[in-house]
């Protein structure tokens, strides 16, 4: 069923940028003759992956007919396994959420979470009554970066404990259909672009806002992993010293301990936060010159589009942390220099989650878009 060819992929994903697109336009919107579109369309049609809604009439002659994703044409698992929590997530092809759970499970036991979640998502299929056919598969969402190409991550030590092992063993087995990881921040840029700021450019990076300060870039309409697979490792731009003044988290947490608020996790900030603490100003100026840093070194060597506030930290802080920054307005002869836009990213849910969710679907449909590697 998954087998649509490379020129079945640029239809539909030329469907999904559209969001509804007469049929008689993705002639012009892929390098596709008019008879292959037609017999394409019609496949995927049959397939179940599209869907015919009701042509616009707009002058004379017959109106063409408009193909839309048909949202339970597939739908993807997303694991999210992050410092402090392990998430499940089931998506349609439309990026919407059909079901969302938090384990009780230490991330720090990768055996564990392996059992856990292979017993949550047999589960939630059971409970939803999702037609396996169309389960693209399982995306995992890990935190940090890859030493070489591959499975294997260096995350955080707080789950120190998958440091270099391949995701793809410790979870052989657990499902019964493909499985797949990548990097939490490339994930939430992926969620962004399937559901956010992807909706109006086609290029744009996205920063993720955590316990620690990672991104993604979005090109062509597609996530862009780097040949060592670390694009946008923004982070490691960072001196040691400058390290404890990017926007991450952990310093702001640190900061409210030290007043005395009883905040020890991203999750308890997110679920107690207060626009009034006075720590919040204290950190947005100590971290703003990283921050401007940052953005400068994206619009000069990424020239994007936008730049997206993203990530699991609360809005109200990514709005101010927007509305702090300084990018780039003017050249060395204070001439306007065009720059990206600053978006706070909509979506309520935790993004790597979603993305993760989102990955099967991607690289099982989707794969032959440029940019994102099968």
């Amino acid at each position: 069923m998954f087998d649509i060819g490379r020129s079945g992929a640029l239809v539909l994903d030329a469907v999904r940028r559209g969001g509804s697109v007469a049929r008689s336009d993705l002639t012009e919107r892929t390098p596709l003759s008019q008879q292959s579109v037609h017999r394409l369309a019609e496949d995927l049609l049959e397939k179940g992956f599209l869907r015919l809604e009701a042509p616009k009439i707009a002058g004379r002659g017959k109106p063409s007919p408009r193909l839309a994703l048909e949202p339970q044409g597939a739908c993807g698992i997303g694991i999210a396994i992050d410092t402090e929590e392990v998430r499940v997530a089931v998506t349609n092809i439309t990026g919407d959420i059909l079901h969302l759970a938090t384990l009780n499970v230490d991330p720090n036991d990768p055996e564990r979470v392996r059992e856990e979640t292979a017993d949550c998502v047999s589960e939630i299929i059971a409970g939803l009554g999702l037609d396996l056919r169309r389960i693209a598969g399982v995306g995992i969402s890990m935190q940090g970066y890859r030493r070489k190409p591959g499975l294997a991550f260096v995350p955080p030590p707080k789950i120190a404990a998958w440091r270099d092992r391949d995701v793809a063993e410790i979870f052989d087995g657990a499902f019964a259909f493909p499985m797949m990881a990548e990097n939490n921040a490339t994930l939430g840029a992926e969620a962004e672009n399937w559901v956010g700021a992807g909706r109006r450019f086609d290029n744009f990076a996205y920063l993720s806002i955590n316990l620690g300060f990672g991104g993604g870039v979005v090109i062509n309409g597609a996530p862009y992993l780097g040949h060592h697979m670390n694009a946008a490792e923004i982070s490691s731009i960072y001196t040691p010293e400058e390290q404890e003044r990017r926007p991450a988290l952990r310093t702001l947490i640190a900061m409210l301990r030290e007043e005395g608020r009883d905040i020890g996790s991203v999750t308890a900030l997110k679920q107690r936060y207060d626009p009034s603490w006075p720590e919040i100003d204290r950190w947005i100026e100590r971290v703003t010159p990283a921050l401007d840093q940052m953005l400068r070194a994206m619009t000069g060597i990424l020239d994007p589009a936008a730049i997206v506030f993203g990530g699991e930290a609360p809005r109200d802080l990514r709005v101010r942390l927007a509305r702090a920054a300084s990018p780039r307005t003017v050249d060395e002869i204070n001439l306007p220099f065009p720059g990206p836009e600053l978006l706070i990213s909509e979506i309520e849910t935790d993004p790597n989650v979603l993305g993760a969710a989102l990955l099967p679907i991607r690289k099982r449909l989707f794969s032959a878009t440029p940019g994102f590697q099968a």
